[in-house]
């Protein structure tokens, strides 16, 4: 089974709703196959052995100040997507959203929708308004997930503002990945990672820079693993260590990157995502997956980053 973990779908009702609330919205400019229907969707996954597209909100979060705004943008996010998914005919699965930060809201709305059978877990922005991931006020968020061995989706909130005032195009370029950066790595040096073991992080695009930078965070990815050591939180016979507390997406256009990705995460912490409708044209689409078949890595190593390490993760291969 071929699962795409990180895919979009953007219905134009809801990004009304989240446009009127003061929300983001996508970059459609860059997602030219979101005029696809469906059934061409489900046609271009056929033709290339596509199983299943895990549907994300992407930036299409539903966080607000106001409790009853967040709490009406997650609920209609969550029964559109699990009412598109249960259409499908197994086509489609969803990550739910969660009316963040209010915290009772959220774990109302967990409640509500976290056994629907098309819901295979839940979707975080890299960060929820002005708080970090590893912010204490999602603790009681986090206890409830890890209660129920949830797995979350990380996808850039597109919130970066580090570039200035004259960004020149690069936040919606490059500041996601920079997001990507920050929330995988604030993760691990937190602790979360440890202090929520049945929790499943799954950061996409490789990463962002991740890979590419691991020789200057590796020492201090280290010295936490002691920090956790010394609290208690893991033991010499289960250590946690660094970034096989984490899972990781494909969704690159760079396969030079995807090969350093390998070589510095590991096959086995790897799942194959495509970023749809983020491609361009359909051989894009079916790129994704030739890069995945074109790694100089073994079988079994190919079919677990395809589907098999999600489908074990998610419980979707019974």
């Amino acid at each position: 089974m071929i699962i795409d973990v990180h895919s979009h779908l953007f219905p134009p009702s809801l990004m009304d709703s989240i446009s009127k609330a003061g929300g983001r919205l996508p970059q459609l400019s860059a997602a030219p196959q979101q005029s696809m229907s469906l059934g061409e969707r489900f046609e271009l996954m056929a033709e290339t052995g596509v199983d299943v597209g895990l549907l994300s909100v992407g930036v299409l979060q539903p966080y607000h100040h106001d409790a009853a705004t967040a709490v009406s943008l997650a609920r209609e996010a969550n029964d559109t997507y699990l009412e598109a998914s249960a259409d499908s005919a197994g086509r489609l699965m969803t990550w739910a959203v969660l009316p963040l930060p209010h915290i009772d809201a959220t774990l109302s709305e967990l409640d509500r929708i976290g056994r629907d059978a098309n819901c295979v877990g839940v979707t975080f922005g890299t960060s929820v308004l002005d708080l970090d991931l590893d912010d204490e006020a999602l603790s009681p968020v986090y206890e409830a997930l890890d209660e129920r061995g949830t797995t979350v989706f990380v996808h850039p909130s597109m919130a970066f503002d580090g570039f200035g005032d004259n960004d020149l195009g690069m936040q919606r370029s490059i500041g996601g990945m920079f997001e990507d950066t920050i929330a995988g790595i604030r993760l691990l040096l937190s602790g979360v990672v440890v202090r929520y073991p049945k929790i499943n992080f799954i950061v996409p695009h490789l990463g962002g820079t991740l890979p590419f930078i691991f020789g200057r965070v590796r020492r201090h990815i280290q010295l936490a693993e002691q920090r956790w050591l010394a609290e208690g939180l893991t033991t010499d016979d289960a250590p946690h260590r660094g970034l096989a507390r984490l899972w990781w997406d494909t969704a690159t256009r760079h396969v030079p990157a995807l090969t350093c990705a390998v070589e510095t995460i590991g096959a086995d912490r790897l799942m194959f995502g495509t970023d749809y409708p983020y491609t361009k044209t359909s051989e894009e689409f079916a790129s994704r997956l030739a890069h995945i078949r074109d790694l100089p890595i073994t079988d079994g190593q190919r079919d677990a980053i395809l589907g098999g390490s999600a489908a074990a993760l998610l419980r979707l291969d019974n």
